[in-house]
């Protein structure tokens, strides 16, 4: 009776078990599937009796058919303990979802079976993506800024001292500039922080929309950006710079209604150079903007003044 009892509340468990459940015969061939794995994949108990397990399984990417043997000897790497891997899963509405498996063996007297207990793992893939989306997030902050959308004093800290050890590497010149705005607490006091914060976001679009791609534009203060401009000259990093003071002394900044604002940049810039340290350089394009501040702003100064 026992035996009797055993077999019975063996038999509940597993057809109640919220894990899906396959077993089959040596020939592969489905013989009981328990109602987590039809209500996972649509098909009914006769649907998927006397299938084999590639009815289940798609072939991978290479066309090879799986088969319940390979996941309980298979000595692939990707495997974990206890045979556990990922799969796709067919459903009946003809579509896939990743579920977990893990193969076994059952052995009955003389016979054997195999079994399978199939785990839909679609909403930890999605907490995985949104852990993963939220990782991303939080690195981005950390090198961003969140205001103007572009590196962070940290950031360009980091690009800085790259851009050293290229000029070091391969001895091309390059550029440091930094710009600033010209009377930024006016407008703050004047206007808000509101309307400040709209300049300084448009003036970030106007660096981004006059630099290269391969120029590096951040913003290092309040109202103060870093430039890096790579395998550039001192006379080029001129034109450059120059031709960026005047599309923002030619930009109108929209306020309110019909109310433009008229802002301009002081720039000061010198060479990168490899035996420097890169907050020695950012001193030295600190000291040139100064100068540029000192004689009337709107300008730009190259160090040595």
């Amino acid at each position: 009776m026992n035996e009797i009892y055993s077999d019975m509340f063996a038999r509940e468990i597993v057809s109640q078990s919220i894990d899906a459940i396959v077993v089959l015969d040596t020939n592969n061939k489905i013989l009981f599937s328990n109602l987590a794995l039809q209500s996972l994949t649509g098909f009914s108990n006769d649907e998927l009796t006397g299938k084999t397990f590639s009815f289940l399984f798609p072939p991978n990417e290479k066309g090879e058919q799986s088969s319940i043997e390979s996941f309980i000897s298979s000595k692939d790497t990707h495997y974990i303990a206890g045979f556990l891997k990922e799969l796709e899963l067919v459903t009946k509405p003809k579509g896939t979802i990743p579920v977990e498996i893990r193969a076994f063996t059952i052995r009955n007297e003389n016979q054997m079976f195999y079994a399978a207990i199939i785990r839909d793992v679609r909403e930890r893939r999605r907490l995985e993506e949104q852990k993963n989306v939220l990782i991303s997030s939080l690195k981005r902050l950390a090198y961003m800024d969140e205001l103007t959308m572009l590196p962070n004093r940290r950031s360009f800290s980091e690009s800085l001292q790259k851009t050293v050890a290229t000029v070091k590497r391969r001895n091309r010149e390059s550029v440091l500039a930094v710009l600033d705005i010209d009377h930024f607490k006016v407008i703050n006091d004047t206007y808000g922080h509101d309307i400040g914060d709209l300049v300084l976001k448009k003036m970030a679009n106007i660096f981004v929309d006059c630099l290269r791609e391969e120029d590096t534009v951040g913003r290092i203060g309040g109202e103060e950006f870093g430039c890096i401009l790579p395998d550039t000259t001192t006379e080029g990093a001129t034109i450059v710079l120059d031709r960026l003071r005047e599309s923002v002394e030619n930009h109108r900044f929209f306020i309110f209604d019909n109310y433009y604002l008229n802002i301009t940049l002081s720039i000061g810039y010198t060479k990168v150079h490899p035996i420097q340290k890169p907050e020695e350089i950012l001193k030295l394009a600190d000291i040139a903007l100064y100068q540029a501040k000192n004689h009337g702003r709107n300008r730009i100064q190259v160090y040595p003044v």
